[in-house]
């Protein structure tokens, strides 16, 4: 039996609401009005057990507590209650800028934290061509990370924390920040860290990485711990909250806790039939549009949209982007934007659906990244063929009818000759 490499009992974390106050503030709200500041629990109760070398996915919805676990695990937050065990050096990416001294240079927070880490300077060295190789930035390396953008900060962040040898590597959703590119090395030297026998544990809101990379799964939901198996069928569990009693339809009224920023806010999704109607059932022979409506407060011609298909296991049907059919400039005015990024009929399988939505600007600087936002059914009405029985239809995510054609064979292609019956070749 391994080794646990982390053992967590009764691990719980409460937060105080309200504004920050002075104890002199605070007395004088208690003596005036009895008013007590309210609580939430971010964490409760969570029990678990983690072997060295096992990759694990915390999965759950914003707010569910995975961050909050996260940070308790990496020694930056204190639990309110329970512990944690954990056996080894903990290497961390959980936020812009984690554990970076804006005032040092990239080389000198590259050995401040290998120092933090327990490492000699020997052991940093050795180290420190393949980080910066990695993180792409050897031209700044002397520069102070102050005036390094998110993006360079997460390369530097991932190298460091992927590179310095740590026996338990923890990565949180930050790398959504990153280049499509940049994320898919990311995923690969976390599949060799894995190999190498050392611990992740990995929070992203994409799905496909979480699947190949992980073996198991914990679902938080309100920062509790409901459910520890496999993660296939973690996803499966995950997404299946996911509920259609919007019809199709997902609206956040409150314009200040709208998903986003100052920049832009995101107001709604839906998705509508070929009428314009708004449903979450349609059948295949219809096309289908996903709209998105949008405030945008800093006029900025980067901004880019971007929605994702999946099935309901987690599996990428397709992403597009809005400047792939021409839509850019939705950010050049302040004000109510709306996009349409519309799916042509004969194109899905019979199945279920869900909507991820993303805002970018630039393609790099994430504003908005919601996952399951909505969910549709359709059922395949198309492509009718005396190869399709009703009962099993087409095989596949999707069942797109192509156009096929008779071709004049090449060359290459011969048609062998049929020998005489009768006739039987012999040789001595």
């Amino acid at each position: 039996m391994r080794e646990l490499s982390i053992k967590t009992e009764g691990l719980s974390k409460q937060y105080t609401l309200g504004r920050l106050e002075t104890g002199m503030q605070r007395l004088r709200r208690r003596v005036r009005s009895g008013e007590k500041r309210g609580t939430s629990w971010a964490l409760r109760d969570i029990s678990v057990e983690i072997p060295e070398g096992q990759t694990v996915a915390l999965i759950g919805r914003n707010g569910a507590g995975k961050s909050t676990m996260l940070k308790i695990l990496a020694r930056i937050v204190q639990p309110t209650a329970g512990w944690a065990d954990i056996r080894g050096r903990v290497g961390a990416l959980l936020e812009v800028g984690t554990g970076f001294s804006g005032e040092l240079t990239g080389r000198e927070n590259i050995f401040l934290n290998g120092t933090i880490l327990g490492m000699r300077r020997s052991e940093i060295r050795a180290h420190f061509d393949d980080i910066v190789d990695f993180s792409g930035i050897s031209k700044y390396i002397d520069t102070p990370v102050k005036r390094y953008s998110s993006g360079m900060y997460i390369r530097l962040g991932f190298a460091v924390a992927a590179f310095l040898e740590p026996e338990i590597l923890i990565v949180d959703e930050v790398l959504a920040v990153g280049d499509a590119e940049f994320q898919k090395r990311c995923v690969g030297r976390m599949t060799e860290v894995a190999k190498g026998g050392r611990t992740i544990l990995f929070v992203s809101h994409n799905l496909q990485p979480v699947r190949a990379l992980c073996e198991r799964a914990l679902l938080l939901e309100g920062g509790h711990l409901v459910a520890d198996d496999t993660t296939d069928i973690i996803i499966r569990r995950y997404l299946s909250t996911v509920d259609a009693r919007e019809g199709g339809r997902r609206r956040w009224e409150d314009p200040d806790t709208r998903p986003g920023n100052e920049a832009c806010r995101l107001a709604e999704v839906r998705v509508e039939g070929a009428s314009g109607e708004t449903s979450s059932t349609f059948f295949s022979s219809e096309a289908l549009s996903v709209v998105f409506e949008l405030d945008v407060r800093t006029p900025d011609p980067g901004l880019i949209l971007a929605v994702d298909i999946l099935t309901p296991d987690g599996f990428t049907v397709f992403r597009s982007y809005s400047a792939d059919g021409g839509a850019i400039g939705l950010g050049s005015r302040t004000g109510p934007v709306a996009a349409r990024c519309t799916i042509p009929s004969g194109f899905f399988n019979s199945g279920r659906y869900l909507v991820n939505v993303r805002v970018h600007l630039r393609g790099i600087d994430g504003i908005v990244n919601e996952v399951g936002v909505l969910q549709f059914d359709v059922t395949a009405d198309h492509g009718e063929s005396y190869f399709v029985t009703p009962v099993h239809g087409r095989p596949g995510v999707v069942a797109p009818v192509l156009p096929w054609e008779l071709a004049e064979p090449g060359e290459a292609v011969e048609t062998p000759r049929a020998e005489s019956p009768g006739v039987v070749a012999t040789g001595r």
